[in-house]
């Protein structure tokens, strides 16, 4: 569902940029703006009653969908077709966002981040540059914990852990070889071959209680290193990935805890509402039908469907 303002602000981005994406279609739009193709139909109809003051025909913007979903905008006056221009809160949040990014330990390519904060800086002058200053941004994860993990990885050293395992409530202890350190939704993960487990794991740091980095050196077989990020991991998320949004009753108020999620609403009663997004759905829908009545997937009614079907199918099989 999008609300109005959230129409109106999309439909102040989407006529620059269909202006300079000619030919772009309907499926990529709504993927780029996150929503649905749907709604990006919504959207071109409105277009039709925008334009300049008059409101004649020749005044009103002209958007086409043709073959194989591509967009074409016709008759968009040049004031309406420049980009939108940040508010100084918006250009102070995203200077905030951008220096927190610039502090992950491995960024691949921190050389355009810079750049790319060096433009924003001159952009929004000096007064918005320096109430970013003002602000930080803080990762769940303790300090001490995130130096060492960092330290351990930059030196091509291994590490021992003292890591909480809330599944079985006990800390375990391993040795692991660390491969690289992401940040996802303000928490900090370590990629790494874990030796206890002969396995490449993901670890939370703020569920690290112990951390002491050794002097042999880290030695990640060459699999690993090599292999793509494992199916579960906690990090392998993208933006195109659909949005599945459940109910969950208190008893299952821990699936926040194990999957990455883009809200977390608290919902009267104890229970609470999630969106989440996974490449592979099998996954959630395995999920949603080992929680039974604890869940209900509001939306996508496709991915809702798929659960329906499956269990279905599972309780025929039992002769139901």
């Amino acid at each position: 569902m999008s609300t109005a303002v959230e129409q109106v602000e999309r439909l102040l981005n989407l006529v620059p940029y269909l202006r300079s994406h000619p030919g772009v279609t309907v499926a990529e739009v709504a993927r780029e703006f996150g929503v649905s193709q749907r709604q990006i139909a919504k959207d071109l109809n409105v277009l039709w009653f925008c334009g300049t003051p008059g409101g004649f025909s020749d005044d009103l913007m002209e958007p086409h969908v043709g073959e194989g979903g591509a967009i074409h905008l016709d008759n968009a006056a040049e004031a309406i077709t420049r980009p939108l221009r940040l508010s100084t809160r918006e250009a102070v949040a995203l200077l905030v966002a951008l220096r927190a990014m610039a502090a992950v330990p491995g960024l691949a390519d921190r050389v355009a981040l810079e750049r790319v904060l060096a433009k924003l800086e001159a952009a929004v002058g000096q007064s918005a540059a320096d109430t970013a200053e003002r602000l930080s941004v803080a990762f769940e994860a303790r300090d001490v914990v995130l130096e060492a993990a960092t330290r351990a990885q930059t030196s091509g050293r291994a590490l021992r852990l003292r890591y909480y395992v809330p599944s079985r409530d006990e800390v375990t202890e391993r040795t692991v070889d660390p491969i690289r350190i992401s940040m996802l939704t303000g928490r900090a993960y370590l990629d790494a071959w874990c030796r206890t487990s002969a396995d490449r794991r993901m670890f939370r740091l703020d569920r690290v209680v112990g951390i002491e980095v050794l002097e042999e050196p880290a030695v990640v077989p060459e699999h690993a290193a090599n292999a793509p990020e494992a199916e579960h991991s906690a990090l392998r998320v993208d933006a195109q990935d659909p949005l599945i949004e459940l109910e969950l009753a208190p008893g299952a108020r821990w699936v926040p805890e194990y999957y990455p999620c883009e809200s977390v609403t608290d919902l009267p009663g104890g229970g609470v509402r999630v969106a989440l997004r996974a490449p592979d759905q099998d996954r959630i829908r395995r999920l949603v039908l080992r929680l039974g009545e604890s869940a209900r997937v509001l939306g996508p009614a496709g991915f809702a469907a798929a659960v329906q079907g499956t269990a279905a199918a599972a309780l025929a099989g039992y002769g139901f």
